[in-house]
């Protein structure tokens, strides 16, 4: 799993799910660190979802693109 954050340029790039908070809701996505503490906050403009398909290897990775601004 891959989760991009993107605020125009990739600014991090994720791929554990622990590390990364969506608030649908709120149209909030927060980052934390290692030791769980809270390492940025962005507004959610947009996000998108999709699979990126090896077939010679026979894998799938989902690749989880949030979209936000700075706040």
């Amino acid at each position: 799993m891959k989760i991009i954050i993107k605020d125009g340029e990739p600014i991090r790039i994720y791929h554990h799910p622990v590390e990364v908070q969506v608030l649908p809701k709120d149209k909030i996505v927060r980052t934390f660190n290692e030791d769980g503490s809270l390492l940025e906050e962005f507004n959610l403009v947009d996000k998108e979802i999709r699979f990126d398909e090896d077939i010679d290897s026979n894998q799938c990775e989902i690749i989880v693109t949030l979209h936000v601004k700075k706040q």
